[in-house]
């Protein structure tokens, strides 16, 4: 996503306010996108960014390959309200992922080359009231654009380093756990920054609700990113809270009053073709860090994939194995009732994730953006 001036928001890219993108389900009309089982889709990157003709072309390749739903950061100028309204009728539900804005004067803990982190706001510096002020404007002009969304967002990846600047760089190559976040020095200041996020979710809530044309659009929590700890971190020095704590912690005061679902973030390993021991215990894991039971929301996937080298189709097969897997274990979730959408990343970026190369979709993307 994208991170531009004083907001939180997106993954890889760089880009400006508000953050990301992704596709999904059923030709459906935006206005009926709350009808919909369960959205599936892609994220596409910087699509504010792209001039009007190139926004055009990618919206094409959208229709063309069914891709229904889209997951982007969008700012609320005329040029990205015409990318929205036309989206909207070519019958393309949009997930906006909007920022938080934070204090005058804030300053951005630096990039790291040698820790691999980008710049980042830190995320007890979110300002409620200048950030209301920019969501009032994005509702303002969607209202006015006649755009209905299919959800929206807010922020991204809030509970680990790279895109909160509330923890340190190097820290301490570890996952903070529920207990850490009122005891770990550090772990007590991540979690200031994440009640002055509730702060801000309410906020947003209530500009929602006041709405014309999406006060019953879902709100979603920011895609939390897989910091399950183990060796990567350790390696790193890059913190993170877990997601089951930083789910805890925000329910302990208060997230199921304002939210519709829990965004999670997740790139599953590779397990070998036939072997079912390693798919069962990668999807056990995946239940325990990712989406444990006994939550009152369903879990919005709002990025997953798979890395690939292939230029083509024919050579994505192992990806597309791993997809199809995949799909099966979200289907099992969403019988549940614990999966409330899913969304891959990333759509046509050159990026080892990406499912449209040489102005053609991948296998893996193929079943990627099928319906659930």
């Amino acid at each position: 996503m994208q991170k531009i001036f004083q907001y939180f928001s997106g993954r890889r890219a760089t880009a400006t306010p508000l953050a990301l993108l992704a596709v999904a389900l059923v030709a459906v009309h935006p206005l009926e996108a709350k009808k919909t089982d369960c959205p599936v889709g892609v994220n596409v990157n910087s699509f504010q960014n792209f001039s009007a003709d190139e926004q055009d072309a990618i919206v094409r390749q959208l229709k063309t390959n069914k891709v229904r739903f889209v997951r982007t950061s969008l700012r609320p100028d005329q040029k990205n309200m015409n990318l929205a309204k036309k989206l909207q009728d070519e019958g393309i539900g949009l997930v906006l992922v909007p920022g938080l804005k934070c204090k005058d004067g804030t300053r951005e803990r630096p990039a790291n080359a040698q820790y691999h982190t980008r710049a980042a706001m830190p995320l007890s510096a979110v300002d409620p009231a200048q950030s209301r002020a920019n969501f009032q404007d994005i509702f303002d002009k969607l209202d006015a654009a006649g755009v209905v969304l299919t959800a929206i967002e807010l922020g991204n990846e809030l509970n680990w380093a790279d895109f909160n600047g509330d923890f340190p760089v190097p820290g301490q190559g570890k996952a903070f756990n529920l207990s850490d976040l009122s005891h770990d020095p550090e772990a007590k200041r991540v979690a200031q920054g994440l009640l002055q996020y509730l702060k801000t979710l309410k906020t947003l809530k209530e500009v929602r609700d006041n709405s014309q044309l999406n006060k019953n659009t879902p709100l979603i929590t920011a895609g939390m990113a897989a910091c399950s700890g183990g060796i990567w971190q350790a390696k790193s020095k890059i913190d993170g809270v877990s997601i089951p704590a930083t789910y805890s912690f925000l329910r302990a005061r208060g997230l199921d009053d304002l939210v519709d679902g829990y965004g999670v973030h997740v790139y599953p390993g590779v397990v070998k073709e036939g072997d079912k021991t390693a798919l069962n215990e990668r999807n056990q894991k995946l239940d325990e860090s990712i989406f444990p039971p006994g939550k009152d929301k369903p879990f919005w996937l709002t990025e997953w994939g798979f890395p690939s080298t292939a230029q083509n189709a024919a050579d994505d097969k192992t990806r597309a194995r791993s997809v199809v897997e995949m799909r099966e274990y979200f289907r099992h979730l969403h019988k549940q009732g614990r999966l409330g959408g899913i969304f891959w990343y990333v759509w046509n970026e050159p990026d080892r994730c990406s499912i449209y190369r040489n102005d053609s979709l991948m296998e893996a993307g193929r079943h990627a953006v099928a319906p659930l």
